[in-house]
């Protein structure tokens, strides 16, 4: 994918989802370097045109943040499933740092099917989670708020529950007690591709979105920074 695009973004190619099912059907050398160019206009170059747009409302939410795109090629090193390429194409704004996937991300991918966005951990260290619970339960408002207007915007939160369910106050608001019994979390939307998915009102669409979502980002971004014990 290229990382420098400097091309303005005027939507997603309403091919782009024919283009991954192809791939999917053909996952090849053969067949991918056969349409190397076919998939960077179809896919590649927009999205990577979607996140250079993107980029400088992300920098005033966060300078930290930095640009990465996903690339065609999959590491299949120590993956079940060889298939050379993958069939979701992705670009985020995450921490520049090895340590990345514990701190809070925005995200953005396309599959064959949908297209999906939000902002949230990769993978939250237990004491992360830990101190995300104690700031919900010490100013529940705060929490609550920051999730209602993720919410006005369509968000909701996922990630990977415990197995073993923690026993819950019953007292507590739901949305914290569901707090409490996940190990990871992050909120989402998807849609299907449709206009305005489409066309060049994408770009805006993400830019409030991401923006509905700072409130959380910015929770998340303490829960990392508190001292473990």
């Amino acid at each position: 994918m290229t990382a420098n695009c400097t091309c303005v973004f005027e939507g997603l190619s309403k091919s782009l989802p024919a283009c991954l099912r192809e791939l999917g059907r053909n996952n090849s050398r053969e067949w991918f370097q056969a349409h190397r160019d076919e998939f960077q206009q179809r896919v590649a170059l927009p999205l990577a045109a979607l996140a250079e747009t993107l980029a400088p409302g992300m920098a005033r939410l966060d300078g930290a943040l930095i640009k990465k795109l996903s690339r065609p090629q999959r590491d299949t090193r120590f993956s079940k499933d060889k298939t050379p390429y993958r069939t979701e194409m992705w670009f985020a704004f995450r921490r520049a740092r090895p340590d990345w996937t514990e701190y809070p991300a925005f995200f953005f991918e396309a599959t064959p099917e949908h297209c999906r966005w939000g902002m949230g951990y990769y993978a939250a260290r237990p004491a992360t989670m830990s101190a995300l619970r104690e700031m919900a339960l010490a100013d529940p408002a705060r929490f609550l708020q920051a999730l209602a207007t993720a919410a006005s915007r369509g968000f909701t939160p996922q990630g990977e529950l415990y197995k073993r369910q923690p026993p819950v106050p019953a007292d507590i608001p739901e949305a914290i007690a569901q707090l409490a019994r996940q190990r990871n979390i992050y909120l989402a939307r998807t849609t299907c591709y449709e206009p305005p998915m489409l066309d060049s009102g994408l770009a805006e669409i993400l830019a409030a979105d991401y923006a509905a979502l700072g409130d959380m980002y910015r929770l998340f971004c303490m829960a990392n920074e508190r001292p473990t014990t």
